[in-house]
């Protein structure tokens, strides 16, 4: 289990879980209300949040893949979470969303603000979470290149999310994925200008990397 503290934000990493599934518990330092990102696994969260020390209230989704909304209804049972997603997102179970969220709106976990990024591609409404130098992108970005897609439309969504929403972060904003290893946007951005710079199969789609595809 890791810990990452800065002067707004603290974020316990926990797994993998699932199928390689990052954990994420995202906590207030002032007031220590917190949060999960996506719920991907029942013990793993409730082993962060006891490290922790907190009693999360909500669930931020990023979206609605089974792999990260497996232990939505557990997490909801134990502490009276309430989940935040886009309501595009198909595979949530009927009444599970408390609250529907959209791009440019914000989340709070106490004195820290999430603001809402609508990243659509990787799934219809995939979201990701921004506060200050942190962004959680579930499956929208990972080191190397996009999420997995299912058609080369989806694909050019996707592409068109990150380059106009993601890209638009500061540079040095740190990439949350939902498995796997963190980038920085500086990074990503320099592997896509490589990715940008070639012609590409009018099919290209699925698992695309930057520098290999």
């Amino acid at each position: 289990m890791e810990r990452i503290e800065s002067d707004t934000l603290t974020i316990v990493v926990a797994g993998p879980a699932g199928f390689g599934n990052n954990v994420y518990l995202v906590i207030d330092p002032d007031s220590g209300e917190s949060a999960f990102i996506d719920a991907p696994d029942e013990a793993e969260s409730v082993a962060a949040a006891e490290a922790a020390g907190v009693r999360p209230a909500k669930i931020l989704l990023t979206h609605s893949h089974p792999d990260h909304t497996a232990a939505i209804d557990a997490l909801k049972e134990r502490y009276g979470c309430t989940l935040y997603a886009d309501p595009r997102e198909p595979w949530l179970k009927d009444g599970q969303l408390d609250h529907p969220v959209g791009q440019g709106q914000e989340v709070a976990v106490g004195n820290v603000v999430f603001r809402v990024l609508s990243v659509p591609g990787h799934t219809p409404g995939s979201t990701t979470f921004v506060a200050g130098e942190h962004a959680f992108v579930g499956d929208t970005l990972f080191p190397g290149g996009p999420g997995h897609s299912r058609s080369h439309e989806l694909l050019l969504q996707e592409i068109a999310s990150i380059r106009e929403r993601l890209y638009a972060l500061p540079g040095e904003t740190v990439i949350y994925p939902g498995h796997g290893a963190r980038t920085t946007i500086d990074e990503s951005k320099r592997e896509y200008a490589v990715f940008a710079g070639r012609e590409h199969d009018p099919d290209l789609h699925g698992d695309v990397l930057w520098l290999e595809s």
